[in-house]
């Protein structure tokens, strides 16, 4: 297991999450001609407080005091700078440059996307820290202490083994009817709490965040955490960037009827996965197994008899994280989120 899948892996999701589907997926690349940007630049509107695509809007203000500045929200920019780590560099990402294409997205804590389709469902996004996140935590600042320093106190003073578990984290929060939903999704941008200082890391390059099990939602809020705090709250820069949201319209798909009382066992689990569910009736049920990032990597079809079913799904060749194990008919899916050691 990599690091970066071992961020994964850290969310505990033993339990059943049933969902349902939809058409084909739609991502926002910020690439899309509605977002337009002269070179080395970034959206700015010192009227306008929101943006957006589609059934998609991106929360944003700019505050015209002190000369003006971007108060908070999510703004589409094309910067490519992994050079200045300060905060006259608010924009670029430690990747460089978009996941593809040529723009992405940097957004600040609490921010806040809304979706004006009650049905939708965000199947994830990619994501990095910003230059500015990065350097600050890969060297300290002024305001800002490194990670993993061992030079400093914390509670009054030094940690047993001499450095600080530090971490800067992303919660990702589903709203409905301003309702929250039960499951968030965490990513570790930066995890310093290993055993072994050898397997800290600061996130970045791409990654992908799966955000399917908070499920149909009307907004998404997205919170950041540190383990550097102040008197005035976080010291760790609070930006983060993303690229390719995707979203499902879950409209017209309805749960799996025929099939009820689904138990999966053990999960997490090393190798064999037991699926065990009530069938009202015989038919084909088909099994599909997805990776982190959505691909399909293996698919089974199974005759179901009227009663008790249990079908026996072999893990053993994937390697270790997050998996989707689909079952699905004719007309309708349900998916459930498994753990791989």
């Amino acid at each position: 297991m990599n690091k970066f899948t071992k961020t994964f892996a850290c969310i505990i999701l033993t339990s059943l999450y049933l969902n349902s589907m939809s058409q084909s997926p739609v991502a926002i690349t910020f690439d899309e001609t509605t977002f337009t940007l002269t070179p080395n630049s970034y959206y700015k509107n010192t009227s306008v407080n929101d943006w957006g695509l589609g059934i998609t809007k991106f929360r944003y203000k700019w505050d015209t005091a002190f000369g003006g500045y971007w108060k908070s929200g999510t703004a589409y920019t094309n910067i490519k700078d992994t050079t200045n780590g300060t905060y006259t560099n608010l924009y670029g990402c430690a990747a460089f440059s978009a996941y593809n294409g040529t723009k992405y997205a940097t957004v600040q804590d609490d921010a806040v996307i809304t979706f004006s389709n009650t049905t939708t469902q965000v199947s994830g996004f990619f994501i990095t820290n910003t230059t500015y996140a990065y350097k600050t935590m890969k060297f300290g600042n002024t305001f800002s202490r490194k990670f993993g320093d061992t030079t400093g106190t914390k509670s009054g003073g030094l940690y047993a083994q001499g450095a600080y578990p530090d971490f800067f984290k992303l919660v990702v929060y589903g709203y409905k009817a301003g309702i929250k939903k039960t499951d968030s999704v965490q990513f570790y941008l930066a995890d310093y709490r290993f055993m072994t200082s050898s397997s800290d890391y600061i996130i970045k390059n791409w990654q992908y965040v799966n955000c399917t099990t908070i499920g149909v939602v009307d907004s998404l809020v997205f919170k950041l955490r540190s383990s550097d705090n102040g008197s005035f709250g976080m010291n760790t820069p609070g930006f983060f960037s993303i690229d390719n949201l995707t979203t499902i319209n879950t409209v017209g798909v309805n749960e799996l009827e025929n099939i009820s009382n689904s138990i999966i066992y053990p999960n997490p689990t090393a190798n064999l996965l037991n699926i065990v569910f009530d069938a009202k009736k015989e038919s084909d049920v088909s099994v599909h197994v997805f990776d982190v990032t959505g691909k399909k990597i293996e698919t089974l079809i199974n005759s179901t008899q009227i009663g008790t079913n249990q079908i026996e799904l072999n893990l053993e060749k994937f390697e270790s994280g997050i998996y989707m194990i689909e079952l699905s008919d004719a007309t309708s899916v349900k998916r459930i989120k498994v753990i791989k050691l």
